[in-house]
Parts: C-alpha cells; sequence; structure tokens
C-alpha cells in the first residue's frame, strides 16, 4: 500500500534540521488531503494534547485544512505566519516516536477499500463539513480533562476512512461524531 500511516509518519520524520510547519506540510502534500486529517488529531491525542489551549489550536487548523477539503481545493493552504512557525527541537521526533506503534496498528488492521461510494468525492466533501462541525466542538470541551479526545477520535477516523477509501471506517467516524456531538450538547446544556 502506497500510502499507510506509518509511511506519513516516516515521512515527517526524515526532515532534517529545524523543520517549520511548512516543511511538515510539503512532506504531507503529495500524499493527498487526507494525512491533513490525521496527524492533527494524532498530535492531540498524544501526550502534546494535555497541553492547555493546545487541543483547540489544534482545532483550529483542522478546520482550517478540512475547510479547503470541502470546497475542493487540490493544494491546501496555511497563512504564512503559521508555515514559517517552527516546530521545537525534539518535540516532533518525541511525537512521532510515540506515535509510530498506533501507526503500524492502524496499517495492519485498515488494508482493504470496502463501500467505496463513502469515500468517493461527494461523500469526502461532506466528511469535511463533518470535521468542521466536530473542530467547533473541541474548546468547549477542553474544560473536561481528555473529553477533547473524543472528537479528535472521529476526525482520525475520518482521515483514516479517505487514506485507506475504506467507506467502513467512514461509517465508524460518523458514529464517533454522533457521539462527540451528543457529549458535547450534554455538557452544554
Amino acid at each position: 500500500m502506497p500510502n499507510t500511516v506509518t509511511d506519513i509518519i516516516d515521512g515527517i520524520d526524515q526532515l532534517d534540521g529545524k523543520q517549520t510547519v511548512g516543511d511538515v506540510m510539503s512532506e504531507l502534500e503529495h500524499r493527498g488531503t487526507a494525512p491533513f486529517l490525521i496527524v492533527p488529531p494524532m498530535l492531540e491525542l498524544s501526550p502534546a494534547g494535555a497541553i492547555p489551549g493546545l487541543p483547540s489550536i489544534i482545532a483550529a487548523i483542522t478546520a482550517l485544512f478540512a475547510a479547503q477539503i470541502a470546497v475542493g481545493r487540490p493544494h491546501l493552504w496555511v497563512p504564512h505566519f503559521l508555515a514559517k512557525r517552527p516546530v521545537p527541537d525534539g518535540k516532533l521526533g518525541q511525537t512521532l516516536e510515540f506515535l509510530r506503534p498506533l501507526a503500524s496498528w492502524l496499517d495492519k488492521r485498515l488494508t482493504g477499500q470496502h463501500l467505496q461510494f463513502l469515500v468517493g468525492d461527494p461523500a469526502r466533501r461532506m466528511a469535511a463539513a463533518l470535521v468542521i462541525a466536530l473542530c467547533v466542538a473541541v474548546p468547549p470541551l477542553e474544560v473536561v480533562p481528555g473529553a477533547s479526545s473524543l472528537p479528535m477520535i472521529a476526525i482520525l477516523c475520518v482521515g483514516l476512512a479517505l487514506l485507506f477509501r475504506n467507506g467502513i471506517l467512514m461509517l465508524l467516524g460518523c458514529g464517533a461524531s454522533v457521539a462527540a456531538i451528543y457529549v458535547v450538547t450534554r455538557l452544554l446544556t
């Protein structure tokens, strides 16, 4: 399989010297848009996601990517100030090493293309709109430790469904989305 989660992590890990957000984006871009819905949620699910405010920042960046996917942009854009922002030395490597076992596990279990109509272009755009809604749910959930991971898991499922062209994963992502939205409404009411 040419595009796997491990391939994505290995590609980012191969970046030499001081990396910027733009460098990481350049490494991901040739793999299509799906990695932009996989890497941010994986970062949020790592220990870095426990940093107060970081889940909301990750959600905002993910929403920016999802909005561009929803309108059908083939190449994703980030503001210049964000693209030039350096990734702290050592932090990227530590996070990638933490994520590597999860990536390997995902690669082994998510092979096979199923229910293709759920991952075609119209479905991809609708899924991107769903991701935006999930990103909006993250900031209110940050007040409960770990709760912001629920929408990020749903976003990760959607990204993996698009990467592996697996409609079963898309159904799983939609189910997780319903659960995340339910939790947000219960917390806010």
